[in-house]
């Protein structure tokens, strides 16, 4: 298989991004470039590991076809509650509405049979605040029920063991990172159930933002109703 990315190629685009500066500057650049390949490496494992998941492959078999046990497959692919609820604590205020929303994700996942959560069970938790704008915006476009019979339709397998908290998938993980940085791109002040929505919507890729596009819920016409309601 030839090289996806080319070495003189890379070289080039590093020395165009400052062509005058000098070589520390150039490799101060190289260096971002190389964490940003590295980030791309990550998140192209991660969506064939989410695949294999969806297609009812085992964390054991997964942990074989990389070459690393089951529990360090888990540990690079998943994040657990409690590092997920840490990401929180950093940026703008989290209401009390959005930090319930990571609680109904633990819920959703378990009504599903899942031992993960993803972007699908965090759409679904939005739900579970009615009077939040992520579930005033949703429901612009479709009803919970409508949404809820949609998304069944791309539930991956059920789990046999669904004790304790389940950790986020790397899509899901990515959401929730994505939050602060919606809601400080709007200028607001907080995070609301609304942020948590357009950090689904950016990820883009994951189910759940693949439904609420099907349902015609999309980023631009959220943002255009969120503006009419400040």
């Amino acid at each position: 298989m030839s090289d996806p990315v080319r070495l003189d190629e890379l070289i080039d685009r590093v020395i165009g991004m400052r062509p005058e500066s000098d070589a520390l500057a150039h490799l101060a650049d190289a260096m971002a470039v190389s964490e940003r390949l590295d980030d791309v490496s990550d998140q192209l494992v991660g969506h064939f590991v989410n695949a294999a998941r969806s297609a009812g492959a085992t964390w054991a078999e997964i942990g074989r076809t990389i070459g690393v046990t089951r529990q360090a497959a888990q540990k690079r692919f998943v994040t657990k509650p409690a590092d997920v609820a840490a990401l929180t604590k950093a940026g703008p205020q989290w209401t009390p509405r959005a930090r319930a929303i990571l609680d109904a994700c633990q819920d959703e996942a378990r009504a599903a049979g899942h031992d993960y959560v993803g972007t699908e069970h965090i759409v679904l938790a939005l739900l579970s605040q009615p009077q939040g704008l992520a579930a005033k915006a949703i429901t612009e476009k479709t009803t919970p029920e409508r949404l809820r019979e949609a998304m069944s339709e791309v539930f991956g397998p059920r789990s046999d063991d669904l004790s304790g908290e389940f950790p986020y998938t790397p899509r899901g993980t990515r959401a929730i990172e994505l939050t602060a940085r919606e809601a400080q791109r709007l200028g607001h002040g907080h995070v609301g159930t609304e942020h948590i929505l357009l950090g689904v919507l950016a990820e883009g890729h994951g189910a759940g933002a693949q439904v609420l596009h099907r349902l015609g819920v999309d980023q631009r016409g959220v943002e255009e109703w969120l503006a009419t309601q400040f």
